[in-house]
């Protein structure tokens, strides 16, 4: 038992963040202003019904486990500035891909939790890469301009 209860609290580690998350992005979607509101409103408004996804999906896991799933989200953050908003919400799924990381590591021999868990990491770490990408915090360098195609033979 003492093994389930400990999965239940990183889990619920977990759906706190995904809580926080749901209401973040939602929260992210509506203050964005600005000329590129339609795009970043879809944006956050997309990633929010993620998150609610995947609390739905923990809090299922924790209830079949025989814990109580928490109804208290982390901290949410809500900023002006669409790169204000990004940032915080990197440090939000950064925290998530730690908090799922902790779980699987304490989740070894159960192959099915294991699975989602691996699943939910991978999709908040492709998460973290693409605003990532949108702060240009991870760009290509290079000094080539042109691209040069090697013909096949």
């Amino acid at each position: 038992m003492e093994k389930n209860k400990n999965v239940i609290d990183e889990l619920n580690k977990a759906l706190s963040l995904e809580l926080a998350g749901n209401i973040q992005y939602l929260q992210h979607s509506f203050l964005v202003h600005g000329l590129h509101r339609e795009v970043y409103k879809s944006f956050f408004a997309t990633r929010s019904a993620e998150c609610r996804d995947h609390a739905v999906l923990l809090g299922e896991k924790i209830a079949a486990l025989g814990g109580m799933p928490t109804v208290e989200p982390a901290a949410i953050r809500q900023g002006w500035e669409i790169e204000e908003m990004l940032q915080q919400d990197l440090e939000l799924e950064t925290a998530a891909v730690s908090a799922y990381n902790d779980a699987l590591s304490i989740a070894k021999d159960d192959v099915a939790l294991r699975h989602m868990l691996e699943a939910l990491i991978e999709t908040e770490t492709t998460s973290v890469e693409e605003i990532e990408k949108l702060l240009s915090l991870n760009t290509v360098k290079t000094e080539e301009k042109k691209i040069r195609l090697k013909k096949m033979v």
